[in-house]
């Protein structure tokens, strides 16, 4: 583990802007960054592409490409060459890396979610729905303690998800530790909502990694799923940008709520305007940020 760095260079020449790198023992896996650990996992969909670019990209496409210094492309093709495979397994080994910080980590993320190498998705808390909703992380002690496997504080859903057999699968999980912890859980998986937003808890809320423009799509893909079957989106927007579901409405004619009108366009975060109801009105506005920041 490299000890705290002495900061970010950086290097003009770089076709898409200045090439980056950090000081030669900088780390991006601090304690402050696994606060939210750039939010970033092992196996989350853009830390898995982080790894698979870093494992496989030529020094020349780590520094013309995704606007590396060439000490940093070099130190990175050096680093795996030590690792079994030559590949990346985990964040760690590459934030072994020289060269490698918070700076250079968040290029690699942005180069990843720029050329789509990862699906967007939406980052869904976990949620055990009985008399209160809680995190399923509340049960880890107990898993702990039967000797079996944990579990995350969320999940990643993207269009193609299948989200019912996602949380089914968590369900048989609750009650396998359940019949070896010997103590009943009270309820089971929360697997419809209404918006997004309603599987926050705690602190623990959604949000979205990779292009924002096709973030609305992932819980439309979810109708009669994670969104329920009357789920039906009127619009959304992402800074300046407005989509409507029927290209023929006029947004004045629309009372899409408080919400849509002080919309800051300055926000990386998505507002999705929606139904869940028989009859289809009254809108509800469904606040979906960026996960990276």
């Amino acid at each position: 583990m490299k000890a705290l760095g002495f900061g970010v260079v950086l290097l003009v020449g770089c076709a898409n802007g200045p090439a980056v790198e950090d000081g030669e023992f900088d780390d991006f896996l601090t304690d402050e960054a696994k606060a939210d650990a750039f939010g970033v996992e092992d196996w989350s969909p853009d830390g898995m592409a982080v790894l698979k670019l870093t494992s496989t990209a030529s020094v020349t496409t780590l520094e013309d490409d995704v606007g590396l210094s060439e000490k940093v492309a070099k130190a990175i093709v050096a680093q795996r060459k030590t690792l079994a495979a030559h590949k990346f397994r985990d964040l760690r080994e590459l934030d072994d890396a020289k060269f490698v910080g918070a700076t250079v980590f968040r290029r690699l993320l942005k180069y990843a979610a720029d050329e789509k190498l990862f699906k967007t998705a939406i980052r869904v808390p976990l949620v055990v729905s009985g008399s209160d909703n809680v995190s399923i992380t509340k049960f880890n002690e107990d898993a702990h303690a039967a000797g079996v496997t944990g579990f995350a504080r969320y999940t990643f859903v993207d269009d193609s998800t299948d989200f019912s057999a996602k949380m089914a699968a968590y369900d048989t999980r609750l009650q396998e530790l359940a019949t070896k912890s010997g103590k009943a859980i009270d309820g089971e998986m929360l697997m419809f909502a209404s918006t997004v937003n309603e599987y926050a808890v705690g602190s623990i809320v959604p949000c979205y990694i990779g292009d924002p423009l096709e973030v609305a799509n992932v819980p439309a893909s979810q109708g009669d799923s994670m969104m329920g079957d009357m789920y039906t989106q009127w619009a959304w927007r992402f800074k300046t940008k407005k989509f409507f579901l029927d290209d023929t409405f006029e947004e004045a004619d629309l009372d899409l709520g408080s919400e849509w009108d002080s919309w800051d366009t300055k926000s990386t975060a998505v507002l999705i305007e929606s139904t869940n109801t028989d009859s289809g009105d009254s809108p509800e506005p469904d606040e979906i940020p960026a996960c990276r920041r």
